[in-house]
C-alpha cells in the first residue's frame, strides 16, 4: 500500500516525534511505501526506514509556521500518488489523523493566560476546530477512551468518527531488571540515594503541567527519595525545594538518563499530571514493573485497575490527596507491590507494535 503520512518534522524529539518515527519504520518493514511529507528530517531519521520525502519549505516565521505548513501540506497531498494519507499534527486535509497529543481545546486552558491568547495559541485552536468539523477527514485516531471522549464532547464534526488505537510499547526494551535488587542497590548508589528507603520517579518535559508542584508539596512528611528526571529544574524549583525542607530527599537527574533504567530500579512510578493524552512514559513504566501512581487526567488511566496494578490519583492538584495516595503505596507490603508489579507488565504485554500495526491497517481496510 502506498501511505503518505503528514508531520512537519521527522526528528528525535518529544513522545510524538518517537512515535512517528518508529511507526514509519514499522511500516516500511512491511512493504509498504512511504511517502512522507514534512518540513524537517535529519539524515540519522532517513536510514531508518525507506521512503520518498516531500520537503515543505520552512517559513522563517515562528508565528506562521503552522498555518504555512498545513496550507502547503493541502497542496501537496493533490499530487501525491498514495491510497491513502495520514496526518499527525495541526493539518486539515488527510484521511485519517491520529491526535496523539490530546485535545489543544482542553491542553491550552492550562496555559497560562498570557499564553492562551496569543496569536500562535488561537491559531493552532482554530485549526483543531477545522480537523474535526470539516468534514474533509475520514476518520480519528485516539489513543485513549478519554481522548475520544473529550473530542466528541467538543467537536461535533468528529462523534460519529472516532476510534481507539492505543499506544505500542516495545516490550523487549522496556522489561523489569534481571536481578532488580542488585541493580537497584548499584542504581540507587549512583544517585547517592539511601537504597533502605523507598524512590518514587517522577518524569517530565513540562514539569508545571505534569503537575511537580503538587508533588513538591505532596512529598513533605514522606520518607522516601524523589528522583525528578527530564527537563532541568528552574531556580524556582530549586528554591521550592530548599523552603520546603525537603532538599535531602530530592534528586534532580540529567535530561540524559537512561529512563529504562530508572523505572527497573524505582519503586513507584508519580505521574500526577494536569493533562495527558496518553503519556510514553506511564506505558513504559508499567512494562518495567513499575507500578505508578496515576493522574485520572491522563489518558493512560484506561489500563491503570486501582490498588491491582497501579493507583488512581483523582486530584491531581491537591497535595492533601497525593501525599495520601503516597502513604498507601508505600504502606503496601513487599508482596503486594511484587504482585501489582507484575500486574502491571502483564497490562503492557499486549500492546505490541505487531498489534498496533495491524490494528491501522484493518481501520484502513474499513
Amino acid at each position: 500500500m502506498k501511505i503518505g503520512l503528514i508531520y512537519h518534522q521527522f526528528i528525535h524529539a518529544g513522545g510524538l516525534e518517537n512515535y512517528l518515527i518508529e511507526f514509519s519504520r514499522r511500516l516500511a518493514a512491511e512493504g509498504h511505501e512511504l511517502h512522507i511529507v514534512t518540513s524537517r528530517f535529519t539524515p540519522e531519521v532517513t536510514q531508518k526506514f525507506k521512503a520518498q520525502w516531500h520537503l515543505i519549505p520552512r517559513t522563517p516565521s515562528p508565528l506562521l509556521r503552522m498555518w504555512h505548513f498545513n496550507q502547503a501540506a493541502r497542496w501537496e497531498l493533490r499530487n501525491l500518488p498514495t491510497d491513502v494519507t495520514i496526518g499527525f499534527g495541526r493539518t486539515t486535509a488527510h484521511d485519517f489523523h491520529r491526535a496523539g497529543g490530546g485535545c489543544h481545546a482542553l491542553y491550552s486552558r492550562l496555559l497560562p493566560w498570557y499564553k492562551r491568547y496569543t496569536a500562535k495559541n488561537l491559531l493552532e485552536l482554530a485549526l483543531e476546530k477545522k480537523l474535526y468539523n470539516s468534514g474533509r477527514t475520514k476518520h480519528f485516531v485516539m489513543n485513549s477512551a478519554r481522548v475520544v471522549a473529550q473530542m466528541q464532547g467538543l467537536y461535533p464534526g468528529a462523534r460519529e468518527k472516532c476510534s481507539v488505537i492505543y499506544t505500542a510499547v516495545d516490550t523487549e526494551v522496556f522489561k523489569p531488571a534481571t536481578h532488580r535488587e542488585g541493580h537497584r542497590e548499584i542504581t540507587c548508589r549512583n544517585m547517592h540515594t539511601d537504597a533502605s528507603k523507598p524512590v518514587g520517579l517522577f518524569v517530565s518535559l513540562s514539569h508545571r503541567r505534569k503537575g511537580l508542584d503538587a508533588l513538591l508539596q505532596a512529598w513533605r512528611g514522606i520518607d522516601a527519595t524523589l528522583w525528578i528526571a527530564g527537563r532541568p529544574l528552574s531556580a524556582n524549583y530549586l528554591a521550592m525545594i530548599e523552603n520546603m525542607g525537603i532538599k535531602d530527599k530530592v534528586r534532580a537527574l540529567p535530561p540524559t538518563s537512561d529512563l529504562t533504567s530508572l523505572y527497573q530500579a524505582a519503586d513507584w512510578f508519580i505521574h500526577p499530571t494536569l493533562y495527558d493524552a496518553c503519556a510514553n512514559t506511564v506505558l513504559q513504566s508499567m512494562a518495567c514493573g513499575l507500578p505508578g501512581i496515576i493522574s485520572v487526567q491522563d489518558g493512560a488511566i484506561d489500563h491503570i485497575r486501582d490498588g491491582e496494578n497501579g493507583f488512581a490519583l483523582y486530584h491531581p492538584t491537591r497535595p492533601d490527596e497525593l501525599h495520601r495516595r503516597l502513604q498507601d503505596a508505600l504502606a503496601t507490603p513487599p508482596d503486594q507491590r511484587a504482585a501489582m508489579s507484575a500486574r502491571a507488565r502483564e497490562t503492557m504485554l499486549p500492546f505490541t507494535w505487531e498489534a498496533h500495526v495491524a490494528n491501522w491497517m484493518k481501520l484502513i481496510a474499513r
